[in-house]
């Protein structure tokens, strides 16, 4: 049975999926700590044999040569490096220089629009960026969004402004706050929210695609009206399209 790694370095994370004969196996995720080298090699080391390995990578060409290395030490695997094209499996892409395209981003609208071939796509990933792009019914992408995510606006608020207090525990309600606190975690999370709810209705129709570790957070407040679906590894899943087709 043919066992395939699929590997998304993110800017906070590294996700990975094993696939054996076309369904998943076993995932997870390793934390772009300093320990990250390690924790990869002993999960290598666990999986055992493989026969095909598929990398996305945003985080740096330092980055991919530290895991080219630890790969090929580990499984002797050459792997497959996801990049943007311009047209591919139905999905065009506006953008004249592609290759500025973040690959996470053409991965995502890739199984996107694979899972939805006629319907116009918001495709959103809410990770230390929030994402947006949208895809017309016939796959043509007609551009998009990036804007600071939701940790990433509050880290931003604590190095600049003094004596704000306890601002880590999580955002849960887009209400008005009533210390403050609850004032920047309920303010941040209705600014994506309405940011998101926004874009979905420019387009009437559009099924949204929620991806990232932030997608189940904004996926309860998204208005009812908008057709939605969250897809924890719509990355993964685009790079599995990108891989078989190449």
């Amino acid at each position: 049975m043919n066992r395939q790694l699929q590997l998304d370095a993110g800017n906070t994370r590294l996700k990975w999926r094993l696939m054996a004969g076309g369904a998943s196996v076993q995932s997870g995720f390793i934390h772009n700590d300093a320990d990250w080298q390690i924790i990869l090699s002993l999960l290598l080391k666990e999986l055992g044999a493989l026969d095909f390995i598929a990398i996305s990578t945003v985080s740096g060409n330092a980055r991919l040569e530290q895991l080219m290395r630890i790969l090929s030490e580990a499984t002797g695997v050459e792997p497959f490096i996801a990049k943007t094209r311009k047209s591919f499996s139905g999905l065009t892409v506006i953008y004249k220089e592609v290759e500025r395209l973040g690959v996470d981003r053409w991965l995502a609208m890739l199984a996107a629009h694979a899972h939805s071939l006629d319907n116009t796509k918001v495709v959103v990933s809410c990770g230390t960026a929030i994402t947006v792009d949208v895809i017309d019914g016939q796959g043509n992408h007609q551009g998009g969004f990036i804007v600071p995510g939701i940790r990433l606006m509050k880290k931003v608020l604590a190095v600049n402004t003094a004596n704000l207090g306890n601002i880590e525990h999580p955002a849960e309600a887009t209400a008005l706050g009533t210390v403050t606190s609850e004032c920047i975690n309920h303010g941040v999370l209705a600014m994506a929210v309405a940011f998101i709810n926004e874009t979905c209705l420019k387009w009437p129709g559009a099924r949204l695609f929620l991806t990232g570790g932030d997608a189940p957070l904004l996926q309860t407040h998204i208005k009812e009206e908008i057709e939605q679906v969250l897809i924890e590894e719509l990355v993964l899943d685009g790079l599995s399209i990108a891989s078989e087709r190449q």
